[in-house]
């Protein structure tokens, strides 16, 4: 089994009819080898002189009501930095994704570590 440390990162997550629900895909755990990720870490930014809000979801593609909401509407200060998994860990499943919105066009920065574990 091989573990890689790995990081993920999108920028301006704002709303989109393009993206999935108009959230923009930070990352998506590969869907071979038995791999599985675990979140380790994941840091928004605000990159405005304004508070804007955001908001952090999990889709678990195995399951019927697949959709889980971490933070809504999370407030970010004006040129700031927000911790979202402050020591917690979460494990996505193969093709689970980690989405975000922010409240406000080209605002949000998305950084996410993760140790990807695969069976190559």
């Amino acid at each position: 089994m091989a573990n890689s440390f790995k990081n993920a990162f999108s920028e301006n997550c704002n709303i989109s009819t393009a993206s999935p629900n108009g959230y923009t895909t930070v990352l998506t755990c590969p869907s071979a080898n038995a791999s599985k990720c675990v979140l380790i870490g994941l840091h928004l930014t605000n990159t405005t002189s304004s508070e804007v809000t955001a908001t952090v979801q999990l889709v678990d593609s195995s399951a019927s009501s697949n959709v889980i909401n971490l933070v809504t509407d999370v407030p970010l200060p004006a040129n700031s930095m927000l911790a979202v998994l402050t020591g917690d860990k979460i494990i996505l499943e193969e093709s689970d994704e980690l989405r975000v919105v922010a409240g406000t066009a080209t605002a949000v920065n998305a950084f996410a570590s993760y140790l990807l574990s695969d069976n190559t």
